[in-house]
């Protein structure tokens, strides 16, 4: 007689499923999950639930698999549609990725990906950027920037009761990709353009440069952009100085290199002068701990939240 009932295998209890097991996974904070946790979640043994996944990587693995299936839209990109698609996208990932304690800032790490879900979810989006009239290069590079920047994003955002305005800093970051001409300067030829006469803003172009960078694996590629930002803070208008600041706050709750964590600090306070900040802008700041922060750089984070909070 087959004790565990139905068409269930020998040796598994028929309640447990790779469905089941992603379900009770997305129950709780993902960031903190351990299998023995989870097998009381289930109501099962330990061993019962190895049987199903080998490590907590496997179960990361089976909610990766769920989470891309629920935000990624039902229907293709095409050209008169990839802009559209591309945005509910981004939304869908804001909604589904906030809603789950941790998992936004398990896969902002490197290599946190589940290679065959977040495989899908990648093509997908190349696919839209190439039905958006961008070549093949061109497209990887939008999809690197767009995937990093919104997962980051949302990473430093958490549960926070005050998430960054995502839907500014979306409009910023897809109005910059929609440049697709294959001939941008770098950005910080930006300087040899601007002149007193010119309206006060960068430009898209550059914001999206800057965004990229900021948004970057590389630490020397951050701090680079936060030196621009410094540089250029004369010649963002408000919209550019809002995004920056909502970023670099982000990106100071994450930031694990304490030079580059020194510059964003120091950028902050570059743009908080220009009287365009909002606290809004950088509510993910006050997440910050203090302790992080290094005793030289400690004046500019009491600074920025005595100035803002």
């Amino acid at each position: 007689m087959n004790s565990t009932g139905g068409n269930g295998r020998p040796g598994r209890p028929a309640r447990l499923s790779r469905e089941r097991i992603a379900e009770a996974a997305l129950q709780g904070d993902v960031a903190t999950l351990t299998m023995r946790e989870l097998a009381t979640r289930l109501g099962v043994s330990h061993s019962s639930l190895y049987r199903w996944v080998p490590d907590r990587d496997g179960v990361l693995d089976l909610v990766s698999e769920v989470m891309v299936e629920r935000v990624l839209p039902e229907d293709e990109p095409d050209a008169g549609s990839w802009l559209d698609w591309l945005t509910r996208l981004a939304w869908a990932m804001h909604d589904e990725f906030l809603a789950v304690p941790g998992y936004a800032a398990h896969v902002a790490h490197p290599h946190r990906h589940h290679p065959e879900s977040f495989g899908r979810l990648r093509g997908r989006a190349i696919a839209a950027f190439r039905a958006g009239g961008a070549d093949a290069q061109q497209a990887e590079e939008n999809w690197t920037a767009f995937g990093l920047g919104v997962v980051r994003w949302l990473a430093a955002a958490g549960n926070a009761p005050e998430e960054p305005p995502f839907g500014r800093y979306l409009d910023t970051l897809l109005r910059g990709l929609l440049h697709q001409d294959g001939d941008q300067r770098p950005y910080r030829q930006a300087e040899a353009t601007t002149s007193a006469a010119a309206p006060r803003s960068v430009g898209d172009e550059h914001l999206l440069a800057l965004t990229r960078n900021l948004t970057s694996e590389s630490a020397k590629a951050r701090e680079r952009a936060c030196e621009t930002i410094c540089d250029w803070v004369r010649s963002f208008d408000r919209r550019e100085v809002r995004t920056l600041a909502s970023l670099l706050a982000s990106a100071a709750v994450l930031e694990q290199d304490e030079t580059c964590l020194e510059s964003e600090l120091n950028a902050l306070g570059e743009l908080s002068v220009t009287g365009f900040v909002e606290a809004e802008d950088i509510a993910a700041l006050r997440r910050l701990p203090r302790e992080s922060v290094q005793v030289a750089d400690v004046e500019h984070l009491d600074y920025l939240i005595e100035e803002f909070f």
